[in-house]
C-alpha cells in the first residue's frame, strides 16, 4: 500500500475489472491480476509505468520476441497448450509487427521515395503493373499481412497433414507467431538497408530464403523432426510455394483486367515498348 499521504485516488474497495474484493495490503488483484490503482495519472507516473513496459526485460513482448528465436516451440506450443501469460497471444503480437512494418513503409515513403521508383523497374523501365501493385500492397498493408496468413496456414497445414497434429486453425496460429516474428525482423533489416544506404533489392532478394529459413527452424522443433524430415517437407513446401505463386499472380491479372481491361492494355502496350 501507498503511504497514506500519496494516495490520490479515493480507496478502492473492488476491482474494477472483475468485482473481487481488495484486502487493504493488496497491490493487485488476486483474481484476475489488475494492478489497484491509488494514483492518478501524471507525467512521472505514465513514464514509470511506459519505463517497466518497454524496458523491463522480463516483460511479455521482450520475452516473446526473444524465445521465438531461442524456443518458438515454448512460445508456440504452449499458447495452442493454453498458456497465456508468460508470453504475448498470438493475435497482440501480430498487431505489434503491423505497427513496426507500417513505420518501415511510413520511413519508405517518406525519406527514400526513389527507392521506391526502383523497385518497380525491369530491365532499367518502369513497369506500371509492378508500380501498381507495389502501391496497393503498402497503402492496404495490414489487410495484405492478415490475408496472408491464411494461405501460408494453408501450406503449412498441407505440408505436416501426415503428421496429424496440428488442425487449419492452428496452422494460423503458428503463422499468426511465424509470419508477425519475421515481418519486423523484415522491417528492421529494411530500415537498417535504408539508412545504411545498401542495396535495398537485396533486401527484398533475401526476405524468402529468411522466411523459409525460419520456418523449417521452427517446424523441426515444434514437431521434433530429424534434419532429413524437416528437409524433404521444406522441399515440399516450396513446391507449393510455387504453385500458389503461379496462381495468385493470375487471380491478380485476372483482377485487374475486370476492374480496369483499358488500363491493363495501356500497361501491356507500355511494358512491350
Amino acid at each position: 500500500m501507498l503511504p497514506v499521504n500519496q494516495i490520490t485516488f479515493e480507496p478502492i474497495d473492488t476491482c474494477l475489472n472483475c468485482g473481487m474484493q481488495f484486502d487493504n495490503e493488496d497491490h493487485f488483484c488476486r483474481a484476475c491480476g489488475a494492478k489497484k490503482i491509488e494514483e492518478r495519472f501524471t507525467p512521472r507516473r505514465v513514464l514509470n509505468e511506459a519505463g517497466e513496459r518497454i524496458f523491463n526485460l522480463d516483460n511479455r513482448f521482450l520475452r516473446t520476441f526473444k524465445d521465438l528465436f531461442l524456443k518458438p516451440e515454448a512460445v508456440i506450443g504452449g499458447f495452442l497448450a493454453g498458456l497465456r501469460k508468460r508470453y504475448l497471444n498470438a493475435f497482440s503480437y501480430f498487431t505489434i509487427s503491423i505497427t513496426v512494418s507500417g513505420f518501415q513503409v511510413f520511413v519508405m515513403k517518406r525519406f527514400y521515395p526513389d527507392i521506391m521508383k526502383e523497385m518497380s523497374y525491369l530491365d532499367g523501365q518502369n513497369n506500371a503493373l509492378a508500380e501498381m501493385i507495389q502501391n496497393s500492397t503498402m497503402e492496404y498493408q495490414p489487410v495484405v499481412m492478415f490475408a496472408t496468413i491464411p494461405v501460408l496456414a494453408f501450406m503449412g497445414w498441407l505440408t505436416f497433414l501426415t503428421l496429424k497434429k496440428h488442425n487449419f486453425t492452428e496452422h494460423f496460429i503458428i503463422q499468426l507467431y511465424s509470419y508477425s516474428h519475421l515481418s519486423m525482423i523484415a522491417s528492421i533489416m529494411g530500415i537498417l538497408f535504408l539508412v545504411t544506404e545498401a542495396n535495398y533489392l537485396l533486401f527484398g532478394v533475401l526476405s524468402i530464403p529468411l522466411y523459409i529459413v525460419y520456418n523449417a527452424y521452427m517446424f523441426k522443433r515444434l514437431y521434433s523432426l530429424s534434419v532429413k524430415g524437416i528437409l524433404l517437407r521444406s522441399l515440399f513446401f516450396l513446391l507449393i510455394l510455387m504453385v500458389v505463386y503461379v496462381l495468385v499472380s493470375f487471380v491478380i491479372v485476372a483482377i485487374v483486367i475486370a476492374t480496369d481491361p483499358q488500363g491493363f492494355m495501356e500497361m501491356v502496350k507500355q511494358n512491350a515498348n
